[in-house]
């Protein structure tokens, strides 16, 4: 059995995926899986996929062309096995707007949502803006006033954009691996948001784990993830992300491709469940033979 791991793309996430994929790819070696790296560009987006020998792509890609179905799709043309959550179930995670939909169907809260056409009906801020298939906070403004709205628009012209009440309170996520969720962290920034540069940039993030909050808020975490997970039918690893504030749980995103690397938020909440990294990556393949 001979495992791809595809990793770069043209996305914003690029190289973040590309530590994703070396870090999963060592973890394979590791284990004595015959695994060889495929870093994917412009050039290659496609041939790639047909042209190399494998029998299962593992999928490290994060974005557009790699989280969102569309590369799923070329797999399930071509008849290879890949990693991680379906076509549909990674197309519908990807935007954030329909997943909130889901959410919100099965009785889970979300922030009061608008979106470009409608923000003169934003009655209260701040809120926030950001790109509906974009990750990794790229393209994220928080806005106190409807000015600000029009100019994070013009500043993220030519994306699907989706807005959101900016909820005040902890920032939480919750790992689901195969359908199960490992536990809570909580995620505590030195400076402001967890944006890009608090994630990316060491010492700027402080990570609790298990998160220190009430019992019932902390099972109603997982349990929140657990349904996310499985409404949308998702493979493999996922991580919810939510806001714990004085009303309530409220969710936000999930994400089907989540970073891997070593020191990355689900590994991280693995250990809670007594799990090494190469445990996890061995369930991922595991998977995906069956």
């Amino acid at each position: 059995m001979k495992i791809g791991v595809f990793m770069g793309g043209i996305s914003s996430e690029r190289e973040i995926s590309i530590k994703t994929g070396t870090a999963i790819l060592n973890s394979l070696l590791r284990q004595g899986y015959d695994a060889y790296k495929i870093e994917l560009n412009k050039d290659n987006m496609l041939k790639a996929f047909i042209e190399n020998d494998y029998d299962i792509a593992f999928l490290a890609l994060h974005g557009v062309f790699g989280e969102d179905g569309r590369i799923q799709g070329l797999l399930d043309i071509i008849g290879k096995k890949y990693t991680g959550s379906s076509m549909i179930s990674s197309a519908i995670s990807m935007d954030k707007d329909l997943t909130k939909k889901i959410a919100i169907s099965e009785g889970i809260k979300v922030p009061e949502t608008y979106n470009v056409g409608n923000i003169n009906e934003i009655k209260c801020f701040p809120v926030v803006v950001k790109p509906v298939v974009e990750g990794s906070s790229v393209g994220l403004y928080i806005c106190d006033n409807l000015e600000k709205v029009k100019e994070a628009i013009l500043e993220l012209k030519g994306k699907e954009l989706i807005i959101e009440q900016f909820i005040k309170g902890e920032e939480l996520t919750v790992g689901v691996v195969l359908g199960e969720p490992l536990g809570v962290l909580k995620i505590k920034p030195k400076e402001g948001l967890y944006d890009y540069k608090s994630k990316y940039t060491q010492g700027m993030t402080e990570y609790e784990y298990p998160a220190k909050i009430d019992k019932k808020d902390y099972k109603k975490a997982m349990e929140y993830a657990r349904i996310i997970h499985n409404s949308l039918k998702m493979g493999g690893i996922s991580r919810s992300d939510f806001i714990l504030s004085k009303e309530g749980i409220y969710f936000l995103e999930v994400n089907s491709c989540p970073g891997m690397t070593e020191t990355s938020l689900v590994p991280k909440l693995a250990t809670l469940q007594g799990y090494t990294f190469d445990d996890l990556i061995k369930k991922i393949i595991e998977e995906t033979i069956l």
